[in-house]
This record gives C-alpha cells, sequence and structure tokens, in this order.
C-alpha cells in the first residue's frame, strides 16, 4: 500500500483565501460602525450633560467658605476663606514688622 505525504496544496490556498476575506470584510464592517456611530454620538449632549448631586454638593460648599456666619449651637463665627487668607498674611506681616525678635526664613514652604 502506498502512502503519499504530498500537502493538499488547492485546499490550504482555498481556506487561506477565504479567511483573508473574511477578514478584510470584518475590518470593514467595524470601521463603517465607527464612523457610522461617531454621528450617532451627539457630542453637545455629553458636553452640556451635568452630575446634579454632585454640582449641588460643590455648590453649598463653596457658599459655606464664601459668606459670613455664626452658628447659634456651637457660637462659632465663619468668615469667607478669601478674608481669612488675607488676615492671616497681614497678621503674618506684622507681627514680622514690629517684633524685632521675629526672623522669617524663606525655605519655600
Amino acid at each position: 500500500m502506498a502512502h503519499y505525504d504530498d500537502l493538499p496544496i488547492q485546499r490550504i490556498t482555498v481556506v487561506g483565501l477565504i479567511s483573508v476575506a473574511v477578514t478584510i470584510i470584518t475590518v470593514l464592517a467595524v470601521q463603517v460602525m465607527y464612523y457610522g456611530m461617531q454621528g450617532y454620538v451627539d457630542d453637545a449632549k455629553f458636553s452640556t450633560s451635568t452630575n446634579r448631586d454632585s454640582n449641588e454638593f460643590l455648590n453649598r460648599q463653596t457658599q459655606a467658605i464664601s459668606r459670613f456666619g455664626v452658628d447659634p449651637a456651637t457660637g462659632s463665627v465663619t468668615i469667607p476663606v478669601q478674608q481669612a487668607m488675607k488676615q492671616m498674611i497681614d497678621a503674618d506681616n506684622a507681627a514680622g514688622k514690629d517684633d524685632p525678635t521675629v526672623t522669617q526664613t524663606n525655605d519655600g514652604a
């Protein structure tokens, strides 16, 4: 009984060509879907969308640090952050100029 070691070249060629064709068709289909979805997704919708809970929370925090107030329960006084920073700078400057024992260093901190 004879045993042949011939490869089925014709079958390999057909399977290879079909594989290449399927790959090209898949790549083209993905590109069509990608560019089709670009028109479907409205960029303006995403740029104007907001997360209402986070924005409301941030607005409440901003209002809390931007106004004067007194907490009746604890008696603590609230001043705006910008004014507190100015007062701290003024106090530091006044302490440095009026008190000769205070030495100011510029250590970058």
